[in-house]
């Protein structure tokens, strides 16, 4: 017999007891002799400091689709244990030296030029040089190879082997963005091209044993990894549970060290678990949102957007969407990128009287009906359209929501066939190009929302977008970002609600967990502290 959805949180808390129950007894306080009469042993004391050994097992979610790093499927957040980029994404929201242990542009911003560190190894024991990344840049620009990468890399024209720890990488035009992109240029040999989506060979801090689909990935430790004395783990196990009610389940009983996808609703209760960690990847730039068609009515009419954004109402999605949990936003930008925009917080406000007073000035009055396409069947897009659809409702609007099967969505999403849609979007970057450069919501090429059509405004938003993108003055580029982005949310034809961040749980014997602006899990430097 099925167990209902609602009985899951209760069979968690109490199994979650249960396990407390089963630890052993606290020893005596203070002055109190041990009930056996006689001395107890000296407690072990705590690892001060990373050890080595041990195997670590983590639920995903859902299995592998594949593993070529090209792609952006499922468990696309898992490809720095196997593979590596010449650069990475630092703590602080920069890049950092990885593959390449330096790297320069040159002062026309034309050529990046990559110094490879010498001595590092793939898994199958050769040496990687100034070739393969030469191969990996032909790879990601040929788009049957490149698949997702490919975006990232428009206007790259190909990389240039200058000696064999040496490369420089081409572009036509002034790219801000291209760090991004080499950041996620994941290196793997050129004799592994045909394998790599099952058997994949990378520079990592693990490699491959064996993948049982369905069942478990095993990943051991790499030896001749090239940053000394890591990784400290011996062996990573994955296991696909969908579930996520089982996936804490199994997080709480012990058969797994961490899970990813902690449905929002459970958060707060799993914090409560003694020796559970709950955290989150940092805000980037992906978002939930309400997006609109504008080459749909009413949404062709600016008046009506803009009533739209007055009617959103942040406080009670957050609460009743996603349990207080989330972390939201009116801006496509975080505050820690350096294009913040803080002048244009509160553009819009819940203010339900001043949308019925731009829906009259619109010419709807009495409001008029609509549909929303909404992304997946259930869910957080389901969720907060509800909470939404409520609040539309007291202006007149009557919203009806058309939950969508992911196979069916995008067909739909990609074919704009749709009026207004419940929407992840935003991309990860550090450069707030990316923005303006993959996000279906602003870019202004292969928009999905029709503002591509309009003569009046988008002209001028457009050539804002295009001149950032290839200056090399950041103070110029914050001025013209600032008013891009101002010209999006008088033009309101899309509407961020919240951030999308990956919330995950470790046992609390589990240290040294990374994890980046891009979602990435790094677990060179993870050990365990039992």
């Amino acid at each position: 017999m099925a167990v209902k959805k609602w009985l899951y949180p209760l069979i968690v808390l109490a199994l979650a007891l249960a396990v407390a129950a089963c630890a052993p007894a606290a020893p005596p306080s203070a002055g109190e002799a041990p009930s056996t009469g006689q001395a107890a042993a000296p407690e072990p004391a705590a690892p001060t400091g990373p050890q080595p050994g041990g195997t670590l097992t983590l639920s995903l979610g859902n299995d592998f689709v594949t593993f070529d790093p090209y792609f952006d499927e499922e468990n696309a957040n898992f490809k720095a244990p196997i593979f590596e980029a010449p650069i990475r994404i630092s703590d602080d929201g920069g890049f950092e030296p990885w593959l390449a242990e330096s790297w320069e542009m040159s002062d026309d911003g034309l050529t990046i030029t990559l110094h490879l560190r010498q001595g590092i190894k793939f898994h199958n024991g050769r040496e990687l040089t100034a070739d393969d990344v030469v191969w990996a840049v032909e790879r990601v620009l040929d788009k049957d190879k490149g698949y997702h990468l490919s975006d990232r890399f428009t206007t790259a024209t190909g990389a240039t082997k200058i000696d064999d720890y040496t490369v420089a990488i081409n572009y036509s035009k002034v790219a801000n963005s291209a760090l991004d992109g080499i950041a996620r240029l994941y290196i793997l040999p050129k004799e592994a091209d045909e394998t790599v989506a099952t058997q994949p060979i990378g520079t990592g801090p693990f490699m491959l044993e064996e993948w049982v689909p369905g069942d478990h990935l095993t990943l051991v430790k790499f030896p001749d990894y090239w940053r000394e004395g890591e990784p400290y783990l011996d062996k990573v196990i994955v296991k696909p549970i969908p579930d996520p009610q089982s996936r804490m389940v199994n997080l709480l009983a012990g058969s797994i060290d961490g899970l990813w996808g902690v449905p929002l609703a459970d958060k707060a209760m799993l914090e409560q678990v003694e020796d559970v960690v709950v955290d989150e990847s940092p805000p980037g730039f992906s978002f939930y949102a309400f997006i609109m068609n504008i080459q749909e009515k009413p949404f062709d009419n600016q008046l009506v957007r803009q009533a739209m954004n007055y009617a959103v109402d942040r406080d009670k999605i957050n609460q009743l969407a996603f349990h207080g949990q989330a972390n939201m936003t009116m801006l496509p930008y975080a505050p820690t990128s350096w294009a913040y925009p803080a002048d244009l917080e509160g553009f819009y406000t819940f203010d339900l009287d001043k949308a019925k007073a731009l829906l009259a000035e619109a010419g709807y009055p009495d409001g008029f009906q609509t549909q929303m396409l909404i992304r997946g069947a259930a869910g957080p897009y389901l969720d907060m359209a509800q909470v939404y659809q409520q609040d539309l409702a007291q202006i007149g609007v009557e919203m009806e929501l058309l939950p969508t099967e992911i196979p069916q969505y995008f067909p739909k999403l990609i074919g704009s066939e749709f009026a207004i849609v419940s929407h992840g979007t935003g991309e990860a970057t550090v450069d707030p190009s990316g923005l303006f450069e993959g996000a279906a919501c602003c870019r202004p090429f292969r928009n999905f929302f029709g503002i591509t059509e309009d003569t009046t405004w988008f002209p001028e938003y457009k050539a804002l977008i295009d001149k950032a993108s290839t200056s090399l003055d950041q103070e110029e580029r914050k001025a013209l970002y600032h008013d891009a982005v101002k010209i999006l949310l008088e033009q309101g034809w899309t509407i961020p609600v919240a951030w999308r961040q990956q919330v995950y749980a470790l046992k609390s014997h589990v240290q040294g967990l990374r994890t980046d602006l891009d979602g990435q899990i790094w677990l060179n430097g993870v050990w365990l502290s039992q």
